[in-house]
């Protein structure tokens, strides 16, 4: 998903309603539905350092309104995704569970 100009962020709201900033890593179709890979942003340098660099995936659906909503997927659905990930993103990133 980064374009020719730079890569693409995104802002999320959590469950307690704080504003977090991400990187769009890149997306996957799979059966017919669109992941994305995030990795959180931070304002600190050393904060990014000492993140866990973990790859957020997320399930893109279209609300009734036309809008694109991020939702949060389980674990057997993430593992379905992962190899699609993989191949995708593998050469530039280190992607896979611990």
């Amino acid at each position: 998903m980064a374009n020719e100009y730079g890569n693409d962020f995104v802002v999320l709201t959590d469950e307690d309603g704080r504003e977090i900033e991400f990187e769009v890593l890149g997306s996957v179709d799979c059966d017919g539905i669109t992941y994305v890979g995030l990795i959180e942003q931070f304002d600190d340098p050393q904060a990014q350092l000492d993140s866990d660099g973990r790859m957020i995936v997320l399930k893109a659906i279209e609300d009734d309104n036309g809008e694109e909503l991020l939702v949060t997927i389980d674990d057997e659905e993430l593992a379905s995704v992962l190899p699609a990930f993989e191949e995708a993103l593998g050469e530039e990133y280190d992607i896979g569970e611990e």
